[in-house]
């Protein structure tokens, strides 16, 4: 299929669910142990320097890890 053809194709079956046919939806579940929640949820309340700092503290370790 063309791109053309599989965006026309989505849209028919977004429309589809939309109108009922629950067959045509997807759906994800994703289980977030509740230590990353914390995690997040700290970073979250830092302020915004420190966000930037420990985004780059992050993604330094990544290089040196080799990510």
């Amino acid at each position: 299929m063309s791109i053309h053809e599989d965006t026309i194709q989505g849209l028919q079956e977004a429309l589809a669910y939309v109108q009922g046919d629950k067959t045509k939806g997807i759906s994800v579940t994703i289980t977030v142990p509740d230590e990353e929640i914390e995690t997040i949820n700290k970073f979250y309340e830092l302020s915004e320097r420190n966000k930037r700092i420990a985004t780059v503290l992050i993604n330094e370790l990544d290089q040196a890890a080799g990510q």
